[in-house]
């Protein structure tokens, strides 16, 4: 029989940490309770949508946090496996918006927010 190491998931383990590219389709794979993508340590330079695949295994209430910073006027389109708005970038700022896994697809909770 084969080992298995099955992922530790959050709360008991770690968030995962992903992060995005400055443009275009970005595909992020969902396995865990809580995923954060860092879409600040590369800002965009060009929209960005996030497409997701989501893990069988992911329960409803998952979370995914979204950080987004541009250049200018860039969108960060919440693409497939999401339910949101687009978010319209300011340059050099900082936005943020939450989404929670209801069995399907990740629905935006809450306006997205600009932290700096």
């Amino acid at each position: 029989m084969a080992s298995q190491n099955p992922i530790v998931k959050w709360p008991f383990g770690a968030a995962t940490l992903l992060a995005l590219v400055a443009t275009g389709a970005n595909a992020i794979e969902i396995v865990n309770s809580l995923t954060i993508v860092d879409g600040v340590a590369v800002a965009a330079t060009g929209n960005r949508t996030i497409n997701l695949t989501i893990d069988a295994g992911v329960e409803a209430g998952a979370r995914l946090l979204v950080k987004t910073k541009s250049t200018g006027t860039e969108t960060l389109i919440p693409g497939t496996g999401m339910k949101g708005e687009t978010i319209t970038g300011v340059a050099g700022k900082t936005q943020v918006v939450e989404y929670v896994f209801d069995g399907t697809s990740f629905v935006q909770i809450g306006k997205f927010i600009q932290i700096d």
